[in-house]
């Protein structure tokens, strides 16, 4: 551990070196992070405390994560270590397991500011206490490189798969096989019906797996129907994942079904946004026609769908729609529900695991992805950023697009706020993608503003608000609704009208520090260049003092035998 430890620190005291080798001042452009020496140092570590197993599936994973993280890496702003840290570590793992799975994190869900906790919080109780030091005293001290941060996703990984294995284990017990039992593919098939149902129901179990836990298991799949009503279609797609990973013979071993646990995790956040599309494509062919309703459904639009076109799904109060974030109320005659924000709401999410919610997945991710590639910086120009995002195209926004003179003023406002550029990674920006895709990218509220909760997490007694609307309820806010409105053909809203919602709070993933004004650096510059010129016309002046009399004589043609020294 010490050799490790030592090794580990030689390696950031190389890159410190590096990053501030001309004038103390820190290279953004720098990726230093693990060498390959010192990341086969780390992986060993990591195998000596979590199992054999953990380096071998560390490393498949870790060419993966690093490809979707070069990007963000390269944009994000990096200390002067030319590291990350422990807000852009954070904000880069919620983003990287948000792509890969549609796994939002608990420890890592964006509720307040991205520095309120160390993103290795994850790993307490999890891992020795020795392994969990070593990345917390890499992050306080130095920061991490892409590596690293590759290295701490594939862990977190390998933790969320080692539960599942518990549960497929648990899932042997009470289906009454015997993890050493050869398996026909319908014995297979039983096992894997008993680990989705013990999956979807989100039921923590204790390790030690007592009969009291293999009942449970039982009666959970007995009434898995009830529970969870779109079983049937569930467990079909789960029997397709089975037949395509699954060995091509008559019996399966314990190791065969593991694989295909693990593929159901792989796959099973794909299969849920399947839902979640649906949902948006119900909502836009209800979006509102008024100034401003791109994105937005009228309240009485959203409710008539639940009572009269059996969109059931849409029947949430108005108090728990405002609490998730998903509520326009800036005309309070006329409330509207913001659908990326409805879609990717915690009322969507299913709890399947102590480490995280499957949720619908965030289409915005991937457009603030390819511009981070483009960008390959932490901020840009207006201008760059208006040639850019045309070239982006979205679910409903095709490429090449024109984007409105007001959209380009509020660009200009967010880099007059930022002295003249816009950072990427910030609410101010992340609010303006929502005008440029408001079909896509959610509206980001100021923190502390709402309190994005579960269905299962409320009471009534506390939030003072129910989290369904009743029938009685849901018809009132239809019958009251003003009457539907629409854009004059031909003209133009004016700027506030269009982005009603828009507010200069500004919340930074990595706060960076004050500049000094430009006036006052340019004048301390003025001051040192006075102090300079005046310090070399002085030696000028007693330069040609000395050496007056020596021109003298070679211009009489007298030679001199004086010596002169300056």
């Amino acid at each position: 551990m010490v050799s490790l430890v030592l090794f580990l620190f030689l390696g950031d005291f190389a890159a410190v070196a590096n990053a501030n080798a001309f004038l103390g001042r820190s290279n953004q452009n720098v990726s230093s992070g693990l060498s390959a020496e010192s990341e086969h140092a780390l992986l060993l570590e990591l195998e000596s405390a979590l199992g054999s197993g953990h380096r071998h599936a560390t490393e498949k994973r870790l060419k993966q994560i690093e490809n979707i993280m070069s990007p963000m890496f390269a944009a994000m702003t990096k200390n002067e270590n030319g590291k990350l840290g422990s807000a852009a570590v954070g904000y880069m793992l919620h983003r990287v397991f948000v792509q890969r799975h549609g796994w939002f994190i608990k420890a890592l869900e964006p509720h307040g500011a991205w520095d309120s906790s160390s993103p290795v919080s994850i790993l307490e109780s999890r891992v020795p206490d020795h392994v969990q030091s070593l990345f917390e005293n890499k992050l306080g001290q130095h920061g991490l490189g892409l590596k690293e941060v590759a290295v701490l996703a594939s862990s977190i990984e390998h933790l969320v798969h080692s539960e599942a294995l518990q549960r497929t284990r648990l899932s042997y017990a009470a289906a009454n096989f015997s993890q050493e039992d050869a398996l026909s593919q319908d014995e297979a098939l039983s096992v894997l019906e008993m680990y989705m149902s013990v999956l979807l129901t989100g039921k923590t179990y204790k390790p030690e797996m007592s009969q009291k836990e293999i009942t449970k298991a039982q009666k959970l799949y007995k009434n898995i129907e009830k529970i969870f009503p779109s079983w049937p279609v569930t467990k079909q797609w789960m029997t397709e994942v089975f037949h395509s990973v699954a060995p091509k013979r008559d019996y399966l071993y314990f190791g065969d079904v593991e694989t295909v646990v693990s593929e159901i995790g792989e796959r099973y956040g794909d299969y849920e946004n399947i839902e979640c599309q649906q949902f948006k494509d119900w909502l836009v062919a209800v979006e509102d026609t008024g100034v401003g309703g791109a994105g937005r459904v009228r309240m009485a639009d959203f409710y008539g769908e639940a009572l009269n076109n059996n969109k059931w799904q849409f029947s949430e109060s108005v108090g728990y729609l405002r609490e998730l974030g998903a509520l326009d109320e800036s005309d309070a005659s006329n409330p509207r529900v913001i659908i990326p924000n409805y879609v990717q709401a915690q009322s969507n999410c299913i709890e399947t695991s102590a480490f995280y919610s499957v949720c619908c997945q965030d289409e915005c991710e991937g457009i603030l992805g390819r511009l981070e590639g483009l960008v390959s910086a932490p901020e840009a120009s207006p201008s760059t950023l208006i040639s850019m995002i045309p070239m982006i195209a979205s679910a409903s926004m095709p490429s090449g697009r024109t984007l409105a003179p007001w959209l380009h003023e509020r660009l200009d406002e967010v880099a007059k706020h930022h002295g003249g550029l816009v950072p990427l990674h910030g609410r101010l920006f992340a609010q303006w993608l929502h005008y440029a895709y408001p079909r896509e990218c959610p509206f980001p509220h100021a923190t502390g503003s709402i309190n994005p909760t579960s269905l299962s997490d409320i009471s009534v007694n506390v939030t003072g608000y129910t989290p369904t609307a009743k029938k009685d309820e849901m018809q009132r806010v239809v019958d009251e609704a003003p009457e539907r409105k629409s854009r004059t053909s031909g003209s133009q809203a004016v700027i506030h009208e269009e982005s009603a919602m828009w507010s200069m709070h500004e919340d930074l993933v990595v706060r960076r520090p004050a500049q000094k004004p430009v006036e006052e650096s340019s004048s301390w510059f003025s001051g040192r260049a006075f102090v300079m010129i005046v310090a070399l016309t002085s030696m000028s002046i007693a330069l040609v003092r000395h050496l007056k009399p020596a021109l003298e004589n070679l211009q009489s043609g007298k030679a001199s035998s004086e010596k002169y020294y300056v």
